[in-house]
């Protein structure tokens, strides 16, 4: 019997079956879209787009945003940011690569963790136990937010530093008589290369620690015994002084790049970190873990948020989840209590704790709970498991084939739950529906509905979402500030305005709904007022385009037309990919009769959009006017090409061929025009006139 569990599964065979684990819970679901941070921290982020420098990213947060701002949420990930950004120059921003990527990382991270455990505990029987885990930790649900999600490349970056760093430490420091310089600079290296992709990163000197202290000590076992004094080896203490400083070192980097700045968090986006009363913060804190622990034992309730109601505050001990913490904790210390005696056990325990202390709540936090967060500590979890099957098969080998049929099916639910979440992680639609399951009272969740809604253009779904993440959360000032845009844009103006005056009373410093109270106050006809509105937008958030480019046509309505020019050419300043800007000063030009400028400023517009259509139409009506009608005639058909559901380029190409006297092609794109729209009454009436010609 013991012969056979010692055999060992070929390498290269293991590493193939692992492979093939993660493509059978995500391959068949990589052709989905940016979803949720994706678009945000991707999609809009200008240091990934390249509209920023290189050295920018380093001073940038993850959103691209200066991380000394005080609007920033300070995390910093700038080599995370460059891969992205990578990807974006070679092929462009493509979901189903980006996702691929992904998938490639967590293979390798799951590939990690033979070579990691075998450092550690090299026997050929131990070697079913790294293999298991891998095995386990391929396929968990819990890691479908880090895979699916595309920003949750950091946490992947991460954790394959974090498994170099801790094979590089055991293999060429800690298990050395003297270790050389060399190593030490490679820890140190993967050590800051693993701060840089994410700040738990910062756990990898630690956990190092943690492993001096389980491994190559019995201080644990001593304390348990309540022996002493308390022996220490020198060559471990030197070590571990060492691996405090680069720990400290690193630390202090960290937060010197954010000016040692608290970052500001919403009290809606962690109310147990908000709260004031010791009681509920501890009890609720508590809670969190046991929460936390419980979806990676049983990955059921998955969401890709957990804020506003999602979790209410644990006040008193009178409280039922109290039965809950107590169950947690008492479970906590006792695998800790019957684990002492094993080495593994233990290293299985920090693997859990270590890498979680970034997000325990020591700091303060912007999410209650997040399940990204669990990719490494879930390495631990699923050690453990393994571990504990194990004891079970040495303890009861009469129910080997019971024990075996039950890790069998529990893997089988394991891949089935991952490839529904994996599917759900395709799409926003998906994604947010399935968060009402878990979530119903989480105001977030039917925010991000009524968003989607609105941008697809269903409106009544959108009130309807809108109006529910309200009553939810009545302070929710974006809610309320989407709520009034959606307001506006059916022309109920002064509803628009109350719900904006809402939104900027409750939160002071929102540029977004300045600019938008401005918006709707120019509608109304208040034009100072407006004017203040876009001002106090300006002043909380310095560089702000879309909002210049709103002051300059606030002047249009003012009528002055010379300050509307210096705003939209502000804003293409800031931003010379605003196609709305250069085409409002393109207008104003023409309007003036400036015919060669608009020729100029048109062609200083395409090297920064070569696709606006709206720029080659108005470029093509220049031409046009100067009597190039070939040139014009191109840029027309280049700017059908990019819009071909426009009725006035058809429209404007069936005048130029009317001038042009090619009266056959200016009746085609007169009647194409018309089937664009039927309602062009002055279509008609140049087909009407071309006819009688």
């Amino acid at each position: 019997m013991s012969s056979k569990r010692n055999q060992n599964i070929p390498g290269n065979i293991k590493f193939i079956l692992l492979a093939v684990l993660c493509l059978i819970c995500y391959g068949s679901h990589l052709d989905g879209e940016f979803v949720f941070d994706d678009t945000v921290a991707i999609v809009k982020n200008w240091d990934v787009t390249g509209r920023t420098s290189l050295g920018e990213i380093f001073r940038h947060d993850f959103w691209g945003y200066n991380i000394t701002d005080t609007s920033s949420h300070k995390s910093y990930r700038p080599l995370t940011i460059l891969t992205f950004r990578l990807e974006h120059n070679l092929y462009g921003l493509y979901a189903f690569r980006m996702k691929g990527v992904n998938l490639f990382l967590h293979i390798l991270d799951t590939w990690l963790i033979i070579p990691f455990w075998r450092s550690y505990f090299p026997s050929g029987e131990d070697q079913w136990v790294a293999f298991g885990t891998a095995a386990m930790f391929a396929i968990h649900p819990i890691h479908t937010e880090a895979v699916s999600g595309i920003v949750g490349r950091a946490e992947l970056l991460v954790a394959c530093t974090f498994l170099l760093s801790l094979i590089l430490y055991n293999t060429q420091i800690a298990q050395k008589s003297s270790a050389t310089v060399l190593a030490y600079l490679g820890f140190i290296f993967l050590a800051s290369l693993g701060l840089l992709f994410k700040e738990n990163g910062i756990t990898i000197s630690l956990m190092a620690i943690a492993t001096e202290v389980i491994l190559n000590t019995n201080l644990l076992q001593k304390l348990r015994d309540l022996e002493i004094p308390l022996n220490f080896p020198k060559r471990v203490f030197a070590r571990i002084c060492i691996l405090l400083g680069v720990c400290s070192a690193l630390c202090v980097f960290r937060l010197w790049i954010m000016e040692f700045q608290s970052p500001n968090f919403k009290v809606m986006d962690n109310p147990v970190a908000a709260s004031d009363e010791i009681l509920t913060k501890s009890l609720s804190q508590v809670y969190l873990y046991a929460l936390n622990y419980w979806i990676m034992l049983c990955p059921d309730w998955l969401s890709f948020d957990w804020a506003l109601g999602s979790i209410s505050l644990v006040e008193s001990f009178l409280d039922i989840r109290c039965v809950f913490i107590v169950i947690f904790c008492a479970f906590l210390l006792g695998i800790i209590w019957t684990s002492i005696p094993s080495k593994q056990q233990l290293l299985a325990i920090s693997l859990i704790v270590v890498p979680f202390l970034p997000a325990c709540g020591i700091i303060k936090l912007g999410f209650v709970i997040a399940e990204r967060v669990l990719y490494l500590s879930s390495i631990g979890h699923c050690f453990l498991v393994i571990l504990g099957v194990r004891k079970l098969l040495y303890n009861f080998p009469g129910a080997r084939k019971f024990i075996a049929a039950v890790l069998i099916v529990s893997a089988m639910i394991f891949v089935a739950r991952t490839r529904v979440r994996a599917k759900e992680w395709t799409t926003e639609e998906l994604l947010f529906s399935s968060a009402l399951r878990v979530c119903p009272n989480n105001a977030k969740v039917h925010y991000n509905i009524a968003r989607l809604a609105t941008d697809r253009g269903q409106k009544e779904k959108a009130f309807k979402f809108y109006h529910q993440a309200i009553e939810l959360f009545p302070d929710y000032e974006s809610a309320i500030m989407n709520l009034g845009n959606l307001y506006r844009e059916i022309g109920e103006f002064q509803k628009a305005e109350e719900l904006l005056l809402r939104s900027v009373e409750l939160l002071e410093e929102f540029p977004a709904a300045w600019m938008n109270l401005g918006i709707v106050q120019a509608a109304l006809k208040k034009y100072n007022q407006s004017l203040e509105s876009y001002q106090k937008a300006l002043k909380y958030r310095k560089h702000y385009p879309m909002c210049l480019y709103n002051i300059g046509n606030l002047f249009i309505e003012m009528r002055n037309t010379s300050m509307a020019h210096q705003f939209w050419s502000e804003a293409i300043a800031l931003n010379p990919r605003h196609g709305k800007a250069w085409a409002n000063i393109l207008a104003l030009l023409d309007n003036e009769g400036q015919t060669e400028e608009v020729v100029r400023m048109s062609a200083i517009a395409l090297q920064h959009i070569p696709n606006d259509p709206a720029i080659f139409f108005t470029r093509a009506n220049a031409f046009g006017k100067l009597g190039d009608f070939q040139e014009s005639e191109r840029l027309f058909l280049r700017a059908i090409e990019l819009r071909p559901n426009y009725a006035m380029y058809y429209a404007n190409l069936g005048v130029l061929y009317h001038r042009w006297r090619r009266h056959s092609q200016a009746e085609e794109y007169y009647r194409k025009a018309l089937k664009v729209d039927p309602n062009l009454r002055s279509v008609r009436e140049n087909l009407s006139k071309l006819k009688k010609k």
